[in-house]
């Protein structure tokens, strides 16, 4: 485990290393910021055999990221999500009943490439930090009385990841931008149930100083 950690650590430090190198070179290094809301959806799918049911389908939540343009290119920030998969998804086991559900939440370090066009920002990174996953499985019950379910497995777990991404802002005005944004989160857990891995898609606004 301590291996795969400082993996992580030396991965975002060997690309920050070139890229604040650059940002040196340059004659004027803070050049402002761009922070905003951004929903996101993403598939969540794969569990061990061991658990109660194998729950697959469309994560949906919010969050936000805040950067700082540091150059001509780099920009460098944090961000944090919250995502859900909720109840009623179902696999060849067995039927999940209302009120289950899985929970994610993550935040980290961001660091890209962003090319600050006349009305296009692509930009390309990768972002590295940690998160927690809730799932409450409730296999046999009811939300129509207030007796306690015998049938019923609560989980939590955590974990550390990385995420490559690319996307583009598309500036509306000099302050107001639309962003568009995929990701593909790796993460990095020994004996996780479930792992949070796989694609994700973001859209939100940004506001730029």
């Amino acid at each position: 485990m301590r291996q795969k950690y400082m993996f992580i650590v030396l991965s975002f430090c060997a690309l920050s290393w070139p890229l604040g190198l650059h940002a040196q070179e340059t004659a004027r290094v803070y050049q402002g910021f761009t922070g905003g809301m951004v929903l996101h959806a993403g598939y969540l799918s794969g569990i061990d055999a061991s658990a109660p049911v194998t729950p697959q389908g469309l994560t949906t939540g919010i969050g936000g990221a805040l950067r700082v343009n540091l150059g001509k290119l780099l920009r460098v920030g944090i961000d944090g999500y919250v995502s859900t998969l909720s109840s009623n998804y179902s696999d060849a086991r067995s039927v999940l009943s209302d009120g289950s559900y899985i929970r994610t939440g993550s935040g980290g370090l961001l660091a890209d490439l962003c090319w600050r066009q006349s009305k296009w920002w692509p930009y390309i990174g990768f972002g590295v930090g940690g998160g927690s996953m809730k799932g409450l499985y409730i296999l046999d019950g009811s939300q129509d009385d207030w007796a306690p379910e015998s049938n019923a497995v609560y989980n939590k777990q955590s974990f550390f990841y990385l995420s490559p991404y690319l996307g583009t802002d598309f500036c509306l005005t000099p302050r107001v931008h639309l962003t568009f944004k995929v990701d593909w989160m790796l993460t990095v857990h020994d004996g996780a149930l479930l792992k949070p891995s796989g694609p994700r898609g973001y859209f939100g606004f940004m506001f730029c100083h």
